[in-house]
C-alpha cells in the first residue's frame, strides 16, 4: 500500500511538471504572437504611405535604412513642370504691329528671325521694306556696321532659299524717325522678281555660317 501511494505520488509529481512545462510553452508561444502581431502593425502603419502625404517616410529593415523621399521628389517634379511652363511661355513668339503689319520674332524651333506680312507701303515708291525696330535691334545690328548702317546704309547679302538666287539690300538706320529698312534693290529684286504681293509672309534669318541673311516667300496671301 506504501508502495502504491510512492508510486501515485510520483505520478502525480509528473503530471504537475509537464503541466507546468506545458503551461511555460503556451506562454512563450503568446508572447511570441504578440511580438509578432506588433511587428506586422509597425510595418503595415509604415508601409502605409498615405499616412504621410507630406513628409518623408523612411522604412527601417535590419540593419539597412531604406529611405523613399516622396515629398521631395513631388515638389521637384512639380518645380519641373512649373519651370517648363515658363520657359514655353517666355520663348513663345513676339509680334508687334505697325500700321496694318505685323512683324514676329520665331517660336521655339522656327528658323526665320523676322517675320512680315507685307503692306502696301512695303510695294509701293517707298521702295524699301519697313522693318520693326526691336526685331531689327535684335536679328540685324548686330551683324552689320551700326555707325555705317546709320548714314549711308550697309549693304548686307541676301540668299533667296526659294530660288536659289544671291542678291543682297542695303540696311539703313534713318535717324530722324529711327525706322530701320532693307532697300536698294528691294523692289526690283524682290517685289517683282517674286510678285509679291500686299498680305504675303516673308522670313528673313541671320544665316552665321555663310555670313549672310537667307529669305523666303513663308507664305501667300489668299489674294494672290
Amino acid at each position: 500500500m506504501e508502495q502504491r501511494r510512492c508510486g501515485s505520488s510520483s505520478t502525480t509529481s509528473d503530471e504537475r511538471l509537464r503541466r507546468m512545462s506545458n503551461e511555460r510553452v503556451s506562454k512563450k508561444r503568446k508572447r511570441g504572437h504578440k511580438e509578432t502581431n506588433k511587428t506586422n502593425n509597425v510595418s503595415s502603419s509604415l508601409l502605409d504611405i498615405s499616412s504621410y502625404p507630406n513628409t518623408i517616410v523612411c522604412l527601417h529593415l535590419s540593419l539597412n535604412v531604406v529611405c523613399t523621399c516622396l515629398a521631395d521628389t513631388q515638389i521637384a517634379e512639380k518645380q519641373k513642370r512649373v519651370q517648363q511652363e515658363t520657359n514655353v511661355s517666355t520663348t513663345n513668339s513676339t509680334c508687334d504691329t505697325v500700321g496694318t503689319s505685323s512683324d514676329c520674332s520665331t517660336n521655339v524651333g522656327d528658323p526665320w528671325m523676322i517675320k512680315k506680312v507685307l503692306t502696301k507701303s512695303d510695294l509701293d515708291d517707298n521702295c524699301r521694306l519697313l522693318l520693326n525696330r526691336d526685331l531689327a535691334m535684335k536679328w540685324v545690328v548686330p551683324v552689320v556696321d551700326k555707325a555705317k548702317a546709320e548714314n549711308d546704309g550697309v549693304e548686307v547679302e541676301v540668299f533667296d532659299v526659294d530660288t536659289g538666287f544671291r542678291l543682297s539690300l542695303t540696311f539703313k538706320i534713318r535717324p530722324s524717325n529711327d525706322s530701320h529698312v532693307f532697300n536698294n534693290t528691294w523692289i526690283t529684286d524682290f517685289v517683282d522678281r517674286r510678285n509679291l504681293k500686299k498680305g504675303d509672309d516673308i522670313g528673313l534669318k541671320w544665316n552665321e555660317e555663310k555670313k549672310r541673311f537667307d529669305f523666303s516667300v513663308l507664305h501667300r496671301s489668299d489674294d494672290n
